[in-house]
């Protein structure tokens, strides 16, 4: 297997068992709740008596979901938020029945959520509409750290999927380079030649010393 197939598969099956892994852990915690129960609605971070101003931490990963007791009307601000943290009442989305069922909370009604772009310590700062009222109002947190194991997981799986099928095309497509045999290389007549080039040389060695005890005899010419 060629292994540009290898790693692809690789990467492909690890991304998709994190992905399912991160569906299955977001699944498992939204079916542990209870739509009857109020925690459907969040956590209980905040219930007392307006007007007043409640200063806390909030963070990104979640939502705040803020009731007032029934019958009244309240006006929420996050005073030191600007963009990083501010009040959506519910009439933006039309959406104030939103608790009515699941996640009902008695005697409260849903008015909006404070949404956080960045975390940090702000003051939320109640008003009621009405001289001498005071309702309770109520701050419930709602994680969202579930959903994003979901929505991960699913676009993880489908991106493992396509990986996956990458690399299936590259184990049609793409082939190992065959190791070729060294080639035997043989040198005809080598045995052959040797002996004549030696024969040769010592030919040529023996007419260079006749020659050389030619010059050392002086009676050489008789």
């Amino acid at each position: 297997m060629h292994i540009a197939t290898k790693i692809t598969l690789g990467i492909g099956s690890l991304v998709t068992i994190v992905s399912i892994f991160g569906l299955v852990i977001g699944g498992s915690m939204i079916d542990s709740m209870d739509p009857n129960d109020e925690s459907w609605a969040g956590e209980l971070m905040m219930k007392e008596q307006a007007p007043l101003d409640y200063e806390d931490n909030f963070e990104w990963t979640s939502i705040y979901n803020v009731f007032v007791e029934e019958g009244y009307e309240v006006d929420v601000e996050v005073l030191n938020g600007g963009e990083k943290a501010y009040f959506e009442s519910c009439d933006i989305w039309d959406d104030c029945d939103f608790y009515d069922y699941a996640g009902y909370q008695e005697g409260f009604q849903y008015i909006g959520e404070i949404i956080v772009e960045q975390s940090g310590t702000y003051e939320i700062n109640f008003i009621v509409n009405g001289d001498g009222e005071e309702p309770t109002v109520m701050i419930r947190e709602e994680s969202i750290t579930d959903v994003f194991g979901i929505l991960g997981g699913f676009f993880g799986c489908c991106l493992g999927i396509i990986i996956l099928s990458i690399g299936l095309i590259f184990a049609l497509v793409l082939k190992d380079k065959k190791t070729l045999p060294q080639n035997m290389v043989m040198i005809v007549g080598t045995e052959e030649s040797t002996t004549s080039s030696l024969d040769i040389q010592e030919d040529d060695n023996t007419d260079i010393s006749q020659e050389i005890e030619n010059d050392s005899n002086p009676d050489w010419w008789k």
